[in-house]
């Protein structure tokens, strides 16, 4: 008689899928506030070309990151499906504050197991790895996990 025992990972954790052209990427759902229709935009002189302005969510002054020239990918008007996500983000020394980030579609939650992760490799990737926490395998497609905090890292 053999006794077979069975692991689970139950590691499971909830990223929301958004688009930057043909690319998914995925942002952790605990840190997602809200999704809207991108505000208007005003402009901060000698900002990053990645964080160039502030909008305002109902009152509060957020700080714009728009993925696209974060990632060195051309710049795109708005249309139709573009979003602003409204994300917390934890600084080292421990205190949060609300950052809105642009992007090109909001898709749906995907729930990924810890164990399905891979790391990003370090070549034949377009990405910069230090922003992003690895990638994943969604049907027929790769959705590539974003690390929020360190998107501002250079801010």
């Amino acid at each position: 008689m053999s006794l077979a025992i069975e692991t689970t990972d139950t590691s499971l954790e909830d990223y929301l899928t958004v688009a930057l052209g043909d690319d998914l990427f995925g942002l952790k759902v605990a840190l997602v506030h809200e999704v809207l229709d991108p505000p208007p935009m005003t402009r901060i002189p000698n900002a990053p070309p990645f964080a160039p302005g502030l909008i305002n969510v109902r009152g509060n002054v957020l700080p714009l990151v728009d993925l696209r020239a974060r990632f060195g990918m051309a710049r795109a008007d708005d249309t139709p499906t573009s979003r602003v996500i409204v994300s917390e983000v934890s600084t080292a020394a421990g205190e949060t504050f609300q950052v809105a980030i642009k992007t090109d579609a909001v898709y749906e939650v995907i729930h990924v197991r810890e164990s399905d992760v891979s790391a990003m490799p370090e070549y034949g990737s377009r990405w910069p790895s230090r922003y992003l926490e690895g990638v994943v395998r969604q049907g027929d497609r790769f959705v590539v996990l974003l690390d929020v905090e360190r998107l501002l890292d250079d801010a």
